[in-house]
């Protein structure tokens, strides 16, 4: 689709960079309300809307510093703010949907395309910052993405109360082997950790890792290699972006460099589309530092509302 410059709105301020949304809120601060805030996030989405020439749906967490505890994960409560969300535009057959998030849980993940997928023919998504675990898979079912320069997705491995399905499997290898070689005697240094983590914990981070990776081979079959690649090219991706032991961590970032060459539908913004996603980022990150919110859903349809630590 051609993209062509928006138009522009005198009345908005612009913030390339944080530290000119810093110099606003400090030149501002005593004026500003949270309506003010949401108007300009809303002015930079049309403009976004006008460019793409499609609806903008936004899905954003406080993940990167929030407070211990606060909701931000991807989970099946969001179900409600993605029902909300694609509520207001039955009438089009192609969204964006620009996020910012951890991940979370596949099956909410799950959920969440389906709820898409049940609205739209096309989903396409806009990446400004990150998009870890789950919500990697998220932008895996997509027919397109596109993310800014400085954004990156995550390896899709899941995680089980943060902490990564992998590193609790390799800990019961790890006492397997060891048991192995020295016998029963060495069992007592080992009790720990078999306390901590019963059996079953082991059976359900083996079905989430092989859950992660059936539903991103689905997707991607279905939507973004659909007629274009074999299931070869699918499976060497889904091995990729599901690998623990290559990527070492969970939040371990898979730029642009180390993915555009498995066939996936993504690119670089570039021109007015990379200021205005960038731009949305700013302010949403702006909104949170600012509030007690830590997760929004919004649209320019009148959606606007989120969860608050």
């Amino acid at each position: 689709m051609a993209e062509s410059t928006p138009k522009q709105s005198p009345q908005r301020p612009r913030f390339k960079s944080t530290q000119d949304w810093n110099n606003f809120i400090g030149a501002n601060q005593q004026g500003l309300t949270g309506d003010n805030l949401l108007q300009l996030r809303i002015k930079c989405y049309n403009e976004i809307e006008a460019l793409r020439e499609r609806p903008l749906l936004v899905y954003a967490s406080r993940f990167l510093n929030a407070p211990q505890g606060a909701p931000v994960s991807i989970d099946l409560s969001d179900i409600d703010g993605f029902t909300d969300l694609v509520g207001s535009f039955k009438e089009s057959d192609s969204v964006d949907v620009l996020i910012h998030s951890p991940g979370g849980q596949p099956d909410a993940t799950e959920r969440i395309v389906n709820i898409l997928r049940n609205n739209f023919r096309e989903v396409h998504f806009l990446i400004p910052h990150s998009a870890y675990s789950a919500a990697t898979m998220l932008a895996l079912s997509g027919n397109s993405i596109t993310i800014h320069p400085s954004a990156t997705l995550g390896p899709i491995d899941p995680q089980l109360n943060g902490i990564p399905a992998r590193s609790i499997k390799r800990g019961f290898e790890k006492v397997r082997d060891i048991l192995k070689e020295e016998g029963p005697e060495a069992l007592p240094a080992y009790i720990p950790l078999i306390e901590k983590y019963s059996l079953d914990l082991l059976e359900i981070c083996e079905d989430s890792e092989k859950l992660s990776k059936e539903l991103v081979s689905e997707w991607l079959c279905e939507y973004m290699f659909a007629g274009k690649k074999t299931a070869e090219d699918v499976k060497e991706t889904v091995d990729y972006f599901s690998d623990y032991d290559r990527h070492l961590l969970h939040s371990r970032p898979l730029l642009y460099k180390k993915i555009k060459d498995f066939g996936l539908n993504i690119t670089i913004a570039e021109d007015s589309l990379q200021d205005l996603i960038w731009e949305a980022y700013i302010m949403l990150n702006g909104f949170f530092n600012m509030t007690s919110f830590v997760k929004l859903y919004e649209n320019t349809k009148g959606v606007t509302w989120g969860k608050q630590m």
